[in-house]
């Protein structure tokens, strides 16, 4: 556990901050690719909507993170509403406020929205993959007590730590499920899983949207399971956390969105397809 990295006083290098930064950049570098390669989408351009959907998904994983954990702010702590370096971001908040001005930009810009999100879509979950290295190098999202092998303790005044689960006079916790890094294996999992089917699928334009919210819906949803940090029960009541219910309501909608997409979008790359077979003939 290392939540800061380099430590000048006044001047502080925060691992979760830079851990988002760099998933950021990583991701960045891939869709700048890809994007001039499928679309002809020029690097300048990328960058400009790249940026704003940094700050739109940063806001909205902030502004659900209020909503779900308001216990967590105060207004005698005004630094605390803004001080993402001591974590605070959910992410499924990220996604409805990001797409939304993706949506706008494209069109903006007249571009395709839905080969642009088979562009984009496949490298979120490695950028995500990133900033959750970042939860475990600062000790949050940790995970419930197990007697697995693997389990991973955290040091006294790690947020497990300041929870109580800890032996009294313990140094460390109890052994906790690296939920954080089921998270990692589980994102990298997805990304493979996306730019695959991105090669194989035909059929229309827009597959790695239903893929990814379905894929990740459900993954977020085992996960929750293994969880330890006292997730709110605010609309699931004692059998699902709130994270789980929106979890699932990710993967529903992923879901009804390929059987709407399969019956009513077109596809470039069926046109391209025949377009190539006619100036064979």
């Amino acid at each position: 556990m290392h939540p800061v990295l380099l430590d000048l006083g006044r001047v502080k290098l925060h691992t979760y901050g830079l851990m988002i930064a760099i998933g950021f950049l990583v991701a960045l570098f891939f869709i700048r690719r890809d994007a001039r390669r499928r679309l002809g989408i020029e690097p300048d351009v990328v960058n400009a909507i790249g940026f704003w959907i940094l700050i739109t998904g940063v806001l909205g994983a902030r502004l659900l993170h209020i909503l779900l954990y308001p216990h967590d702010y105060s207004l005698t702590d005004p630094v605390g509403w803004v001080a993402l370096w001591r974590g605070g971001l959910v992410f499924q908040g990220a996604l409805p406020a990001a797409l939304a001005y993706y949506y706008v930009a494209m069109r903006r810009k007249n571009l395709s929205f839905w080969a642009g999100l088979d562009v984009a879509l496949p490298y979120l979950p490695l950028a995500h993959a990133f900033g959750r290295v970042g939860c475990f190098m600062y000790g949050c999202c940790y995970g419930r007590p197990t007697d697995l092998p693997w389990g991973i303790r955290f040091p006294e005044g790690s947020p497990a730590w300041n929870e109580g689960l800890h032996a009294m006079d313990a140094a460390c916790t109890h052994a906790l499920h690296p939920t954080q890094l089921y998270s990692v294996f589980g994102l990298l999992a997805i990304c493979g899983l996306l730019l695959l089917a991105r090669r194989a699928w035909r059929r229309f334009d827009g597959i790695a949207a239903p893929a990814y919210l379905f894929l990740y819906g459900v993954g977020r949803f085992i996960v929750e399971f293994f969880r330890g940090d006292n997730n709110p029960r605010h609309i699931g009541g004692l059998v699902l956390s709130d994270q789980q219910v929106i979890a699932l309501g990710m993967a529903l909608f992923g879901a009804a969105l390929f059987v709407v997409l399969w019956r009513y979008a077109p596809s470039s790359v069926l046109e391209a397809d025949a377009a190539r077979k006619d100036a064979k003939s």
